[in-house]
């Protein structure tokens, strides 16, 4: 029996994060996540696109999404949560 891969949207994400302090950004084709974390603190993940809103007929919202990565550490704030999205994402996801 083979593993299914789970999906998720930008939607998701976004009803997931906190409205105040969370953050779901949209950066070529990859998302940067930001949250809150229960203890203190900030998360940070990064998600790729698998499929265009061509492709699904949708808005870039609703278009899947697969996990890549999440940072092992908590971060003091969002902005140095969101600084470790957007360095990790430039080495190792996007060939400008």
């Amino acid at each position: 029996m083979t593993k299914t891969q789970e999906f998720t949207t930008m939607e998701q994400l976004a009803m997931k994060a906190s409205a105040t302090c969370g953050a779901v950004l949209q950066y070529g084709p990859l998302v940067l996540v930001t949250d809150t974390f229960y203890r203190g603190g900030f998360t940070a993940e990064i998600y790729e696109f698998v499929e265009t809103p061509e492709e699904a007929g949708c808005g870039d919202i609703e278009c899947r999404l697969s996990f890549c990565e999440k940072a092992e550490q908590i971060f003091k704030d969002g902005g140095r949560a969101m600084d470790w999205c957007l360095t990790r994402a430039k080495e190792h996801y996007l060939n400008n």
